[in-house]
């Protein structure tokens, strides 16, 4: 029988956690993690649900017990304890429930982790990676980050991973071979290193450094170890060792090949959110898309209409994630299936159907050619079965690609030199006439590229990831390389250089504009030279485009809090002492309720200023405000004057 699962859920912490970071909470995604691990018996809830009942109803669609958690005073969470009584009443009474899920951040659920380890029970703990802390990881035998699994990054491509988390996971990699070549365990089965290796750190996770599975992960290191089959066991040795003459090897591989066409396929369909929903389900929603458009040309927002679908299904009884229905709305968001009533596509903006998709037929084919446009702009040959299987699981619906190649050549998308295709020349950015963006373009454009400098997407790439190291540390020489980058990358768009991919341009631009500003203000206290950044920062972060929203989403808040934060310093004053220990919301309210009118008409400018640029991040400050006007009644004011910037 399966080991039992109970999970118990700080959801107050969580909830609180996620509005701050701009994140739409969704729990599916995490039971459903939680569910693949065996089954889930006990599921709780903790939380003051008057403050948090918007979340009630998804909470019990997953069949999970609310437990009322009183607040005796504003912002104290009194759940802790409430957990750990149930944790250890539980531990106590049903012996047959192996493994205990704690999903939180906070370190005080640390004793409790260790003390249900004492009873014998496997512990997982799940929280913030941001927040959560080090003592919580440690007393677990098992921790996963709630962005890994909320952003469904387990296929997502390894180089995303931080160059520190991957270098970290090596040298655990390392010691946990060690410790087995000590005790003459060598070569060890690989279901026996992957515990070793939690119990050094428990948070290790190849999902973090973007693998589906631990098996790539070790296949991808093949300069440390050397991996061997032995009937249908995988063993793992270090990469300099000798296999003894009587050792039977069934199968080696020692080496990774190139990865085969098809698993090149595979990790672009996952990087692009694709995978998250089976081919019937993609369908019926696009078809369900189609026809509220129909009905109600401009009368949804991407927003609504995301809200208005997931609402259907729940009563339908089918549990289908905001995240998957988003992710599946880009598709055809991607090869542009929808028009907007505004001048700029934005989630809030009114949307119908593009001309020309009179059918639910002509929605599904428009979104499904996207995957052939990202395909031919990694450079990638295009196979007519293989996209076939990936698409349709099917390998003999060659036909129906073909039909899609065809409507892709007539729209001007893609153009055939032989048997290649490839994207059409034209502005390497398809927002480069954003006023926004024109500080970063001038400064691409006119830097120069150093001689020993890389070249080409993969030199970008690792210029790009040099930059990330030093953000910390330097923030001009970060700078600079991310500009570099940025040009690069730049360039090789613009000669069609097979690779070069224009999301990828993007998240240069967003690192570049980040540190940029970050010299600017915090370095050299240049604060009105330093607005252009934030702005054209602000100007890419747009929730329609998930894969950059994910991979920079975290710098939203930081980026936020100092551009309000600035308005005081640009005048002399401090609104905060230290940025970085704010909220956004709350050094907003601070600047503009100040009784300095210089500092308050700055804030009003710099705010106006935002919502020219990306208004949706402001209606998302405004629902920090409302939501914190419970603690803080003046926050109303703010959130009020903010919403009139915005009409």
């Amino acid at each position: 029988m399966p080991e039992q699962i109970a999970v118990f859920i700080d959801f107050e912490n969580l909830a609180i956690w996620a509005e701050q970071e701009f994140r739409d909470f969704e729990l599916s995604p995490l039971l459903e993690y939680l569910q693949s691990r065996g089954p889930v018996v006990v599921k709780r809830a903790y939380a003051d649900w008057a403050r948090f009942s918007r979340y009630r109803d998804e909470l019990m669609d997953n069949s999970v017990d609310l437990t009322q958690i009183y607040s005796v005073r504003a912002g104290k969470n009194r759940a802790d304890i409430r957990i750990a009584i149930d944790a250890l009443e539980v531990a106590m009474m049903r012996q047959h429930i192996s493994t205990f899920v704690i999903v939180s951040g906070d370190s005080d659920f640390g004793p409790l982790a260790a003390k249900l380890r004492e009873y014998g029970r496997y512990t997982i703990g799940v929280g913030p990676g941001r927040i959560t802390h080090p003592l919580l990881v440690k007393s677990c035998d098992e921790f996963v980050y709630l962005e890994t699994i909320l952003s469904e990054s387990f296929g997502e491509i390894a180089a995303d991973a931080p160059r520190e988390d991957r270098a970290a996971a090596r040298e655990l990699l390392t010691k946990a071979l060690r410790a087995f070549e000590r005790r003459g365990e060598i070569p060890v089965l690989a279901a026996k290193l992957k515990p070793a290796i939690l119990s050094i750190n428990p948070a290790f996770n190849e999902a973090n450094l973007g693998y589906p599975q631990f098996r790539t992960w070790l296949e991808d290191n093949s300069d440390l170890v050397k991996l061997y089959l032995q009937g249908l066991d995988l063993f793992v040795a270090p990469a300099d060792f000798i296999v003894p003459a009587d050792f039977v090897v069934g199968a080696a591989d020692t080496t990774a090949a190139a990865q085969p066409l098809a698993a090149q396929y595979q990790q672009l369909f996952r990087r692009l959110k694709m995978s998250v929903a089976d081919l019937t389900t993609r369908r019926d929603v696009l078809r369900d898309v189609f026809r509220a458009l129909v009905d109600q040309p401009h009368g949804y927002t991407t927003e609504t209409l995301l809200e208005e679908l997931q609402r259907r299904y729940l009563s339908q009884g089918m549990a289908r994630s905001k995240t998957l229905l988003r992710a599946i709305w880009q598709m055809g968001f991607r090869q542009r299936a929808f028009e907007y009533e505004g001048s700029a596509a934005s989630m809030h903006t009114p949307l119908r159907l593009a001309p020309g998709l009179d059918s639910e037929a002509a929605l599904i084919a428009r979104a499904e050619s996207s995957f052939i446009v990202a395909v031919v702009q990694e450079g990638l040959p295009v196979d007519v079965a293989e996209i076939a299987t990936l698409l349709l699981n099917d390998a003999n619906q060659g036909d129906y690609v073909r039909e899609l190649i065809a409507d892709l050549l007539r729209r001007g998308q893609i153009l055939q030199q032989g048997d290649r295709f490839r994207l059409p020349s034209r502005a390497v950015l398809s927002f480069d006439n954003q006023p926004a963006l024109q500080v970063l373009l001038s400064d691409i454009q006119s830097v120069d590229i150093p001689a020993e400098a890389p070249h080409g997407p993969e030199g970008a790439h690792a210029l790009a990831d040099e930059a990330l190291q030093l953000r910390s540390r330097d923030f001009m020489a970060a700078a600079q390389r991310s500009l570099i980058a940025c040009r690069l990358q730049y360039d090789a768009l613009k000669a069609g250089v097979p690779g070069a991919s224009q999301s990828d341009l993007c998240y240069y631009m967003a690192s570049y504009a980040s540190v940029q500003a970050g010299a600017l203000a915090q370095v050299q206290h240049q604060y009105a030279a330093a607005r252009p950044y934030y702005l054209a920062f602000f100007a890419l972060m747009r929730e329609e485009d998930l894969q950059l929203w994910e991979r920079m989403r975290g710098l939203i808040n930081p980026m936020l809090s100092y551009y309000w934060a600035n308005a005081g310093r640009d005048l002399g004053m401090n609104v905060v002492a230290s940025p970085r220990e704010y909220k956004p919301h709350e050094i907003a309210a601070k600047a503009a309720l100040h009784q300095d009118p210089d500092l308050v008409e700055r804030w009003r400018v710099l705010t106006q200023d935002l919502a020219e640029v990306n208004p949706h991040l402001l209606r998302r400050v405004v629902e920090q405000l409302r939501r914190g006007q419970a603690d803080a009644p003046e926050y109303v004011q703010v959130a009020e004057q903010i919403e009139a910037m915005l009409a």
